[in-house]
C-alpha cells in the first residue's frame, strides 16, 4: 500500500511539472510560482484544479491531452513547439479540437475560416475557392486523420505542426492558427 502510494506521488509530480512547465512555458520571470491546485482524491488519481474537463464542452482538454510524447508510437522524436514556431501548445490543442468538431458537424464556413490563404498545397486562392472544393479537400482520409489525432503526439519541426501523416499542416500566423496545407490524396 505504501509503494502504491509514493508511485501515486511521483506520478503526480510529473503531471504537476509537466503542467506547470506548459502554463508558465513563456513566463521569464526569475521566481516562477506553483499556481496549480492539485487535490490528491486516493492514491491513484488527481484532479488539476486549474485545466477543469467539462464533458459538455467539446473543445475542453482532459489531463492525457495536456501531455506531449518526446518519442512517439513509432519512434520518431519531435522538435519543439518553439521550432514549429507555436508559442502556446495549449491554445493549438484548443484549436485542434475545435477545427475536430467543425469537421465532424460539416461546418464548412467555420473550417473554411482558419485557411491560410492563398494555400499552395492544394493551391486555393481564397474562401470561395476552398468552399466549392471543401468535399474534396476534407475527405474521409483527412476526416480520419484529424479525428484520430492524438493531441499528445501531434508532429512538429521547422515547417509547423502536422496531423496525420502529413494530412494537415498547420502555422502560427498573426491571426491565429491556420491549416498551410492540405495532403488528401
Amino acid at each position: 500500500m505504501r509503494g502504491k502510494f509514493f508511485t501515486s506521488l511521483f506520478v503526480s509530480s510529473v503531471i504537476i511539472v509537466s503542467v506547470i512547465g506548459c502554463n508558465n512555458a513563456s513566463d521569464k520571470t526569475a521566481e516562477q510560482k506553483m499556481d496549480t491546485p492539485v487535490d490528491i482524491i486516493d492514491t491513484s488519481s488527481v484532479v488539476i484544479k486549474s485545466v477543469p474537463v467539462d464533458p459538455k464542452d467539446p473543445y475542453s482538454l482532459n489531463t492525457d491531452e495536456l501531455q506531449d510524447d518526446s518519442i512517439f508510437s513509432d519512434g520518431s522524436k519531435t522538435a519543439s513547439w518553439k521550432v514549429a514556431g507555436i508559442d502556446s501548445p495549449i491554445a493549438f490543442k484548443h484549436f485542434i479540437k475545435r477545427l475536430q468538431h467543425w469537421v465532424i458537424n460539416n461546418q464548412k464556413d467555420s473550417v473554411a475560416s482558419v485557411i491560410g490563404y492563398p494555400m499552395h498545397n492544394p493551391p486555393v486562392k481564397n474562401k470561395k475557392d476552398f468552399l466549392i472544393n471543401y468535399d474534396l479537400y476534407f475527405n474521409n482520409k483527412v476526416k480520419s486523420a484529424l479525428k484520430e489525432q492524438k493531441l499528445r503526439q501531434i508532429f512538429r519541426n521547422n515547417s509547423g505542426a502536422m496531423i496525420g501523416k502529413g494530412n494537415l499542416w498547420f502555422s502560427q500566423t498573426p491571426n491565429g492558427f491556420r491549416i498551410i496545407g492540405i495532403n488528401y490524396k
